[in-house]
């Protein structure tokens, strides 16, 4: 007979807390977050014409605020208006722009799903990279897929909650 100590025990599976400020401090998740949104290429010419004719749209910022608030469990619209005036680390996204308001996130986070999802994903490969210290190693293709499918299920709850809210 096995002693315990020898036992084969099965791998635990890989979950991804709700709020990954448990993996993370807030602020580095923020920092994050914007790092991602801001290396997408912003400079594209029709993006760059189209925002000069919408000076107030803020799709930057408003896409950073969007993945800190999904990767930290806020996901109705109106939390994460409130989250932009009353935390730190959603006021550091919000800098120097006007606070974007609920309607804005919830039509945002349909027009730009994909987006989002790309945006998500990345954070949380980074999040999964400082959490067990492996650095830029190739991250297994297994965990890959979980770190994705946990993206699309934040949005899918997103758009739940939100619109739940609307049918109010």
């Amino acid at each position: 007979m096995l002693a315990e100590s020898e036992m084969i025990k099965e791998p635990m599976e890989l979950q991804l807390p709700w709020n990954l400020g448990e993996w993370a401090s807030v602020e580095q998740l923020s920092s994050w977050a914007g790092a991602v949104a801001g290396s997408l290429d912003w400079n594209n010419p029709e993006l760059t014409a189209w925002l000069r004719a919408q000076p107030d749209f803020q799709p930057r910022a408003i896409l950073s605020i969007l993945t800190l608030a999904y990767a930290v469990g806020i996901y109705e619209a109106d939390e994460i208006e409130r989250a932009c005036y009353e935390q730190p680390a959603f006021q550091s996204l919000c800098r120097g722009i006007p606070r974007p308001v609920g309607p804005e996130f919830n039509k945002f986070r349909k027009e730009n799903r994909g987006l989002l999802k790309f945006c998500l994903f990345e954070l949380f490969k980074q999040a999964f990279r400082a959490r067990f210290e492996v650095g830029d190693v190739f991250i297994p293709a297994g965990i890959r897929k979980h770190l994705l499918e946990s993206a699309v299920t934040r949005l899918d709850v997103a758009r739940q909650l939100n619109r739940g809210a609307e049918g109010m």
